[in-house]
């Protein structure tokens, strides 16, 4: 009877034995499945997050584009602004010789004027062959 109770204790021995193992088993291939899925949702998360970079990429190229045509369009309307100044400061300084001319003009007619009527005042017209005065150059 004791072998018998021995076979019973090796047969019940056996049994957990394949019991652990399958449940080991099991629960080994839950683990696997359940690191490929988490494995497929980073891979999926990856593919998301590298679409979301390319986009944002595309953006900061067009931003970037967009900076260099508006500092072009700012270089440019800064060249403009650099020979429109230098046009006026060369028709300032066109008025201001038109200005001392004229006041040259207008100082030579001054004194020509003062000179006729000086003339007149002293009862001598210049005009006049008989009462004008007669000057060398």
């Amino acid at each position: 009877m004791t072998i018998l109770w021995i076979v019973v204790a090796v047969a019940v021995l056996v049994i957990l034995v394949a019991l652990l193992a399958g449940a080991s088993s099991r629960s080994s291939k839950r683990r696997a499945e359940r690191e490929r899925q988490e494995a497929y949702e980073h891979e999926q998360q990856a593919r998301a997050s590298a679409v979301q970079a390319e986009r944002q990429q595309a953006v900061a190229d067009e931003v970037e584009a967009r900076s260099r045509k508006a500092q072009a369009i700012a270089d440019e309307k800064a060249a403009e602004a650099r020979r429109l100044a230098a046009g006026a400061a060369e028709r300032q300084e066109a008025a201001q010789e038109a200005r001392a001319e004229s006041e040259d003009h207008r100082a030579q007619a001054a004194d020509l004027t003062q000179d006729r009527d000086q003339d007149w005042a002293d009862g001598t017209h210049p005009q006049d062959p008989r009462t004008a005065r007669h000057t060398k150059n």
